[in-house]
């Protein structure tokens, strides 16, 4: 779970009815209360279908239609999460952060609303998970504290930790890493659930590649990913591609960084299944997966073939508002062009991943981005002007005019 800003696993699972904790509009016509409008009865069966376009398009006029009405008004929030949780799967995060949150903040304990959303933790989970994908980790950390609470469901507990294992992997804090994990693992055993143990170990692999146990990650990696990289129908294997796909490219790219060409191949190929089955459907996926292509082209002297992948996958990262990865992306597309011996080009590429990585507080990133930038050494300054009747000497960071 989290952002992928250098190793952290991201688990936006494609937003699913609560199930058991909802019950559906006609039950709560029948307890009473409130009689949902055959405009919210309508959004909701969309929901539930997973058309979310059909939410995104009628969300705001069933809004229009139910907050000005008494009868209607405690419904209000669910309409919010819907649509929330719809612009989620269609990958439209900061709209979605903002519907999200605004449904949060309304939601109380109506029973009606109850009926509909039951603790409302789901969605919260959903929102967690989008705050580490865009780098805004303090408020991610305020909204994991209520969600790790003993009183919480067991699996708003086991969200909560795994986000931060996900903060403390992201800012190298791996021995806390370490002891989350054991507590994730607990809290797995306890649902019963062989999917959630094994997204736990693939959060285990990511955290050992994270802190340079390359052989024992590739070890973790190797043992989930068959399990989680099958493709098929429905929002629990769209959930599970991609996870598969965030611990693969993410081993794999540190791998290379290594010098385990061989390693970082072979989990690239193991999402060969989610590649033949046309991905999993996130463009957030796909990205990641060439910024790992590249990357590992990159590490393995294929610089010429390494250079579109990385590139495609930043300006993803970018259009989708996920800052973290973005920064990445622009971090290897620095060292790509510090390998091809293009210093000029690559110390204003280093600049601005360090400022991105600023931006997000990642001091680890920046100390190595400040040792790289040693390596390339200062712009050379404009020389003096020479004598009358003379041109000024050239400035040798760039090419000589071919006049």
């Amino acid at each position: 779970m989290g952002s992928h800003s250098d190793e952290v696993l991201v688990n936006v699972p494609t937003p699913v009815r609560t199930g058991a904790q909802g019950g559906s509009a006609d039950r709560g016509a029948r307890q009473g209360d409130v009689i949902p409008a055959p405009a919210y009865r309508a959004l909701r069966a969309a929901f539930d279908r997973g058309d979310g376009d059909t939410v995104l398009a009628q969300a705001q006029a069933v809004l229009d239609q139910i907050e000005p009405d008494p009868s209607q008004a405690a419904l209000v929030p669910a309409v919010v999460l819907l649509a929330g949780a719809s612009l989620v799967g269609a990958e439209r995060y900061p709209e979605a952060l903002a519907w999200l949150a605004r449904g949060r903040q309304l939601a109380d304990d109506d029973p009606a609303l109850v009926r509909e959303i039951g603790t409302g933790e789901s969605f919260w989970l959903i929102e967690l998970d989008l705050l580490l994908l865009t780098g805004r980790y303090r408020d991610a950390w305020d909204l994991l504290v209520p969600l790790s609470e003993p009183d919480r469901a067991v699996e708003s507990r086991l969200g909560a930790t795994r986000a931060q294992v996900a903060l403390s992997t992201t800012f190298g804090d791996h021995d806390r890493a370490y002891q989350l994990l054991n507590t994730a693992a607990g809290l797995a055993e306890q649902l019963h659930s062989r999917p959630q143990e094994v997204a736990v170990d693939g959060d285990r692999a990511i955290v050992l590649a994270s802190s340079g146990r390359i052989t024992e990650a590739a070890a973790f990696a190797d043992a989930v990913l068959p399990l989680l990289a099958r493709p098929g129908p429905g929002p629990r294997q769209a959930w599970a591609m991609a996870q598969a796909v965030t611990v693969a490219t993410t081993v794999a790219r540190l791998a290379a960084a290594q010098g385990d060409l061989a390693t970082a191949e072979r989990l690239l190929a193991a999402l060969s299944p989610i590649a033949a089955h046309g991905g999993s459907g996130r463009r957030y996926d796909t990205a990641q997966f060439a910024l790992a292509r590249g990357a590992v082209w990159r590490d393995g002297g294929h610089v010429t073939e390494a250079e579109e992948p990385i590139a495609a996958a930043r300006r993803t990262f970018l259009s989708l508002g996920c800052a973290p990865a973005a920064a990445q992306a622009q971090l290897e597309e620095a060292r790509l062009a510090q390998l091809r011996g293009y210093g000029a080009s690559a110390r204003p590429l280093f600049e601005r991943a360090r400022a991105e990585f600023a931006v997000l507080g990642l001091t680890r990133q920046l100390s190595e981005i400040d040792r790289a930038l040693a390596t390339i050494g200062s712009p050379r300054q404009p020389g003096p002007p020479g004598p009358p009747g003379r041109p000024a000497p050239p400035d040798r960071a760039d090419p000589p005019s071919p006049n």
